[in-house]
């Protein structure tokens, strides 16, 4: 209720400049509660008649709607900000939006707040004319767009105030891409264009391949969630940057869901060892169907032609943030340790100790040579546990479950730490380059909420921290 008297006082006012921000919509007193399938089909006849109206017109794409809060909204009207819509409720919200996504309108105002609809394809909304035009702009004067919020939050930093960002959604929103579009426009309007600005737009590609994966819902699931801190001097240029993440899915390396795959740099590491002879020879590298942790996905031939070019963009990336050849090698020597680790299958002794097969000790003399490590130590490691019991330490044999349980678990460290150590070289590159800052920009991008058929402890988290933020 004071949601909407408070907008009613706006209107009133004719405010040129918004300043309220609704964050939760509320039926009309009195009206009976909608249940989803009864907004989804009574939205879709709205938008059906509103296509009809004189109001509607369905736009080309790349056509920004300017703003007018002096024109009173209707949700047929497809109002660019739901703040003007005279009657806020649920099904309204729906009808806005879908009217919207109808004219290629994918951007839409809730006071300070953006709402933004995936649309599953490339519009040209993001060229250098539409950054021109979102430059130095006021939020309120323009039509809706992530730049907008982009351009809000850079000028508050100038105004030496910290800003934050916060990107959430389902899995398959648009996070990812909504976070790539913020800092392309922080970096094309920081009034530089230094090599920084270069490393820092280059380690989203890092990080999205070792962090990424293809799920049901989204080809390009974030599975950790990030915060990114871009630092601004007093000359309104980046000077240095810092990301934290957190909460990555470890347990996505072994097992995957039914149609999902394992991380992208898997995936694009085999399809280039598989078109560089080179290359696999040195990594020891196979195709994606040798290996158990791949085995789970179907490749297409277009799909590995893909892979293979992506990857190239992950080197060129690895190389602009100063990771030589010696180290390079060395992180993809690590991920053919981690498929090859997943192909040691075991052979069970009475069921309580484990050996190993001639398969398997192939598979081990490979890990030892990519990791430069000894084979008896990793062989110990595989079959054996060490207990401490009143101060005297004990050897216990695995069984065959608990063997591959602690393979599995062990590759997953592998990756983990691995991933941690690209976060911790990325933010050695990128911090305190240019001058002294005096203001922030933080971008948290969360991976998104879902509700799968099996979920897991890491699902719980990713979930509960969704819908406390």
């Amino acid at each position: 209720v004071r949601c909407r008297e408070k907008i009613k006082n706006f209107r009133t006012r004719k405010m040129e400049r918004r300043t309220l921000g609704v964050r939760q919509a509320v039926n009309p007193p009195g009206s009976p509660l909608l249940s989803q399938e009864a907004v989804k089909q009574r939205s879709k006849q709205t938008a059906v008649e509103a296509a009809r109206s004189p109001h509607h017109s369905r736009k080309t794409p790349g056509t920004l709607t300017p703003l007018d809060p002096l024109r009173s909204w209707s949700a047929e009207d497809g109002a660019p900000d739901l703040t003007l819509v005279q009657d806020i409720t649920l099904e309204g919200i729906a009808t806005n939006l879908e009217v919207r996504f109808l004219r290629n309108e994918i951007y839409t105002f809730c006071g300070t707040l953006l709402l933004a609809a995936n649309p599953y394809k490339q519009l040209p909304i993001y060229q250098p004319s539409d950054i021109a035009r979102y430059r130095d702009a006021r939020l309120g004067t323009v039509a809706p767009h992530v730049f907008a919020v982009a351009e809000e939050a850079l000028a508050g930093a100038r105004r030496l105030k910290n800003q934050s960002v916060l990107i959430s959604g389902e899995s398959g929103a648009g996070k990812t891409e909504s976070m790539k579009h913020l800092l392309h426009y922080l970096t094309a309007v920081s009034n530089s264009a230094g090599w920084l600005e270069q490393q820092v737009l280059e380690a989203n590609t890092i990080l999205e391949a070792f962090g990424n994966a293809r799920t049901i819902a989204n080809n390009n699931s974030s599975r950790f969630g990030k915060y990114m801190e871009v630092e601004l001097s007093v000359q309104g240029h980046i000077c240095s940057a810092s990301i934290e993440n957190w909460l990555l899915e470890h347990g996505r390396v072994s097992h995957q869901a039914a149609e999902e795959r394992n991380y992208h740099i898997f995936y694009q590491f085999v399809a280039h060892c598989g078109r560089h002879a080179k290359a696999k020879s040195r990594f020891l590298a196979e195709n994606s169907k040798f290996y158990r942790y791949l085995s789970n996905a179907t490749i297409s031939t277009s799909a590995a032609t893909e892979d293979a070019v992506r990857f190239d963009a992950v080197r060129c990336a690895m190389t602009v943030l100063d990771m030589d050849g010696t180290m390079q090698d060395a992180v993809f020597s690590v991920l053919s340790a981690v498929l090859l680790l997943g192909n040691i299958q075991f052979c069970d002794v009475d069921g309580e100790a484990v050996t190993f097969s001639s398969a398997d000790i192939a598979c081990v003399n490979k890990i030892c040579d990519l990791l430069k490590i000894r084979a008896e130590d990793l062989i110990r490691s595989l079959q054996l546990r060490t207990i401490s019991v009143r101060g005297q330490l004990s050897d216990i044999p695995f069984k065959l479950a608990e063997a591959q349980t602690n393979r599995d678990t062990s590759a997953e460290e592998i990756y983990s730490r691995l991933f941690q150590s690209l976060v911790d070289h990325i933010n050695s590159k990128v911090a305190f380059q240019n001058g002294n800052a005096v203001s922030s920009i933080g971008i948290l991008d969360m991976f998104g909420f879902e509700n799968l058929e099996s979920n897991g402890f890491e699902q719980f988290c990713i979930n509960y921290a969704n819908e406390k933020l």
